[in-house]
C-alpha cells in the first residue's frame, strides 16, 4: 500500500469510516501535519518527525503516538483502554473516545520537543 486512499479502500465500511474520523481530527488538531505512509499505516508528523499513526488491526484499530513517553501524561485517563508502549487500542470510536484523542494530539504536538524521544524518530526520506 502506497496511499492513504489505497489503504482504507481495503478496510470494511465501519472500520473505514472510523479511520477518516481520526484522520480528519489529526488533520483538525494540527492543519500543518504532513501525512505519509510508513509501517504499512498512514502517519503523521510535524516539522519532520512522527507524531502519530492509526492502523486498523484484525481485532482492534489502534492510535500510536509516537513520542510514546508523552502517553504517561494520560495514563489515569487511558485505564479502560488496552494500551501497549505507544499505542491506544480501541473497538469502537465513541465521542468520549474523540475527545480523549483530541486532548492527547493537542498535547503532544504541543509537547513532542520536550519528549526524552525527540529527534530519534525523524521521518525517513
Amino acid at each position: 500500500m502506497t496511499t492513504y486512499q489505497e489503504y482504507v479502500a481495503k478496510l470494511p465500511a465501519p472500520r473505514r469510516e472510523a479511520i477518516q474520523t481520526l484522520r480528519e481530527l489529526v488533520k483538525m488538531v494540527w492543519p500543518n501535519i504532513e501525512e505519509t505512509m510508513h509501517y504499512r499505516m498512514p502517519t503523521y508528523a510535524l516539522d519532520g518527525h512522527f507524531l502519530c499513526a492509526f492502523a486498523s488491526q484484525k481485532n482492534y484499530l489502534a492510535l500510536y503516538i509516537m513520542p510514546h513517553d508523552l502517553l504517561e501524561h494520560f495514563a489515569d485517563e487511558l485505564t479502560a483502554y488496552n494500551c501497549g508502549k505507544s499505542c491506544i487500542r480501541f473497538t469502537k470510536l465513541t465521542d468520549e473516545t474523540l475527545e480523549r484523542f483530541q486532548r492527547i494530539l493537542e498535547y503532544a504536538g504541543k509537547n513532542y520537543a520536550k519528549s526524552a524521544l525527540y529527534g530519534k524518530m525523524p521521518v525517513p526520506k
